[in-house]
């Protein structure tokens, strides 16, 4: 969906819109404001202000010319009144994103870590799999904490998380806009969403607040994610780096006793693992 795009210049700060005015703006405009050289100086301080005065808004402050770009976010009657589209939407992903993973563990004979898939599952090819390539009709591509996929009939995206155990129904705000999109059978959408990732997470924070939608912790420490409410539920395993490093210690401490080597554990790998996720962060 594409926004109507509108340009007032204000040369005076009595040209600046007043609150009233900026909340009735409709949805679907992008407004440009833009501020004449007399109080450019301004811009800043007054975007400042909008921000906090209009949170259901989208308020982008350029860091370079002397604009303000406004839009109107869905609101939260919108939500509400599609709170059955965004939940079969949620679950539809998941059971895709599901879908796909297994079969790309299949594909190429490769065993999902169900505590942990980032310790077969990543942008690498030390398990034998290209980190990027094509799979039954859908491009897929390992990156960071997730792998993207495409598929090349359709144009369909949709992201599979993996560091929520075999949880992969998780809901990042722009990608799971980005799935609704480009869905064909979700066309025409029920609600203009032009803001993919300010939209998108407005509506995870309403929908976790009707109750559709809930947090779910993810592998990794005070980490949270988004995964629709009604489902059949998985156990995360949370990684805890000082116990499991403890547990370490304490067994190559009895190797030690009994005089052996004491060989890499999987804790040891995970330790590894995690320490080059801390980047990704």
């Amino acid at each position: 969906m594409e926004l109507t795009k509108t340009k007032q210049v204000c040369n005076s700060l009595d040209d600046i819109p007043d609150f009233k005015t900026i909340k009735s703006l409709k949805r679907g405009i992008e407004w440009k404001i833009v501020f004449g050289s007399k109080i450019k100086s301004k811009r800043e301080k007054i975007g400042s202000q909008w921000k906090f005065e209009h949170p259901e808004f989208l308020i982008s402050i350029h860091t370079i010319e002397s604009e303000i770009n406004i839009v109107k976010l869905i609101t939260d009657k919108e939500i509400e009144e599609c709170q059955d589209f965004f939940e079969k939407c949620a679950k539809d992903y998941r059971n895709l994103a599901t879908k796909l993973i297994n079969e790309f563990s299949e594909k190429h004979d490769v065993k999902i870590d169900p505590e942990y898939p980032m310790n077969t599952l990543r942008h690498t090819e030390s398990f034998g799999y290209k980190p990027v390539g094509e799979m039954n009709g859908w491009r897929y591509a390992f990156h960071g904490i997730h792998c993207g996929l495409t598929n090349t009939k359709t144009g369909q995206r949709i992201e599979v998380p993996l560091t929520y155990g075999l949880e992969f129904g998780l809901l990042d705000p722009y990608f799971f806009m980005r799935f609704i999109k480009s869905t064909k059978e979700y066309q025409p959408l029920p609600v203009g969403i032009y803001c993919d990732y300010a939209d998108g997470n407005r509506i995870l924070e309403k929908m976790v607040k009707i109750g559709k939608f809930e947090f779910l912790n993810s592998n990794w420490p005070n980490e949270k994610g988004i995964v629709v409410s009604d489902r059949e539920k998985i156990e995360v395993k949370v990684y805890n780096p000082n116990l499991e490093l403890e547990e370490e210690g304490q067994g190559a401490i009895a190797y030690k006793n009994n005089s052996k080597n004491a060989p890499k554990s999987k804790d040891s790998n995970m330790n590894i693992l995690w320490s080059k996720l801390k980047n990704l962060w």
